[in-house]
């Protein structure tokens, strides 16, 4: 079964300028198939489109024609059953800022259907391996960096164990050394996955 098929896929979005109004294609039939097991790359230039496509897989954003099948479900009319497959990292990832990550987290799991003892032991375990300081753990987000809260939103992402994972500049912000320590999680996890 394919991960993703999208067939002829569009979106538009409307611009207004006073009373002028137009039309903005950011997707115009895109159309493309992903293996389960592979990972791709959506290279373009700033505004091409690669977010809005993101969010379109994940079901942010319903398409204005064409198709997206995420392990053969409708991204429009199977939206519940994608979500529950899918998770996403992007660059503008938002937190309850006076919480701290720990916090973050586990809210996120609760509203994931995750319970408490599930994720005692795995929301530590997955801050380190993205190579979140622990001892910075219990600091509100709003006093961590750049880096660091885009850290948090992998680990958040990762807390599902989607089947699919959508990274939209998952490494902006973060050092060389930490970028790295992503990419290298993210490459055992899906070494793992194709084991398992």
């Amino acid at each position: 079964m394919l991960a993703v098929e999208l067939t002829r896929l569009e979106k538009d979005f409307e611009r207004r300028r006073g009373r002028r109004r137009r039309v903005v294609p950011a997707l115009s039939e895109i159309t493309f198939a992903i293996e389960r097991g592979e990972c791709v790359a959506v290279l373009g230039q700033n505004g091409s489109g690669k977010s809005t496509l993101v969010r379109t897989l994940s079901t942010l954003l319903l398409p204005d024609g064409g198709s997206a099948r995420v392990f053969g479900h409708d991204v429009v009319r199977e939206a519940p059953l994608v979500r529950r497959l899918v998770n996403r990292v992007s660059v503008e990832a938002s937190f309850f800022k006076r919480m701290s990550a720990l916090e973050n987290l586990s809210y996120a799991a609760r509203f994931y259907g995750l319970t408490r003892r599930d994720t005692r032991a795995q929301i530590p375990r997955i801050l380190e391996r993205v190579g979140f300081q622990s001892r910075r753990a219990s600091e509100p987000m709003q006093d961590l960096s750049r880096g660091m809260q885009q850290k948090v939103a992998l680990a958040r992402a990762l807390l599902t164990s989607p089947v699919l994972l959508l990274l939209d500049e998952p490494t902006t912000g973060l050092d060389p050394r930490s970028k790295r320590e992503v990419q290298s999680f993210i490459a055992d996890m899906r070494a793992s996955s194709q084991s398992s």
